[in-house]
């Protein structure tokens, strides 16, 4: 095949540079199965902007061991019908799911604003149309966050919103104070509070033993009546 020269930043030629030779390949190989990768993408009707969301996507759901192709529809159902018959336990489940989530994400964006930016390269994690952080003054173990999703979530689905990204906070070492889910939005106020592995682990038995749950949300019919779970 002929070669043709391709101009790009100096950076970028850099960065292409050092990828090829920590992966033992010449810089024209490489930048061509980079190149190709990315033509497919194109070629089927996507386009720069979903590659990297995508794959950290894909690669965040292995590590917590997700499941991204079912419908987001069905897990929607099946949180409803699950909330009529048992929501203290639905709810410790999503919160420890946030959790989980939290302690990847630690990896990758170690601070809640390099966490907000993150989220950016993720695709949606409870269906948020926006997502605010702000930082609250406080003393060195007392700085606090308060936290705004914006959704258009059921009052069922936004409780267990909120327990998730309480959940995903935990992860970064933040207690919550207040919450509030009105309307789609979901409101969180925390306080950084650091603590010991041991100290942890008990806190964490204990909420697992007894979840917290507080105001749950009244299933309601297709009327707009509420019905028993």
């Amino acid at each position: 095949m002929t070669k043709q020269d391709v101009y790009v930043e100096s950076n970028t030629a850099q960065s292409l540079a050092a990828q090829a030779s920590s992966r033992g390949k010449t810089l024209y190989s490489f930048t061509n199965e980079v190149l190709d990768a990315a033509l497919r993408v194109l070629g089927q009707g996507g386009n720069e902007n979903e590659i990297f969301p995508a794959w950290k996507t894909s690669r965040v759901s292995k590590d917590i061991e997700g499941a991204p192709f079912l419908p987001g529809s069905l897990i929607w159902k099946m949180v409803e019908r699950l909330y009529r018959s048992d929501p203290e336990w639905l709810l410790a489940e999503w919160a420890e799911a946030g959790r989980r989530l939290g302690e990847r994400l630690r990896i990758l964006h170690p601070t809640v604003e390099d966490l907000q930016a993150g989220l950016s390269g993720l695709q949606s994690l409870i269906a948020e149309r926006k997502i605010e952080v702000q930082r609250k003054p406080g003393g060195k173990d007392r700085a606090g966050i308060r936290l705004r999703v914006v959704t258009d979530l059921t009052p069922e689905l936004a409780a267990c919103g909120e327990r998730f990204l309480e959940g995903l906070l935990s992860a970064y070492a933040f207690q919550v104070t207040e919450t509030h889910a009105k309307d789609g939005t979901i409101e969180i106020a925390a306080v950084y509070r650091p603590q010991r592995p041991a100290e942890h682990a008990e806190e964490e038995t204990a909420s697992r033993t007894h979840p917290r749950v507080s105001n749950h949300p009244r299933l309601r019919n297709q009327k707009g009546a509420p019905s028993n779970p």
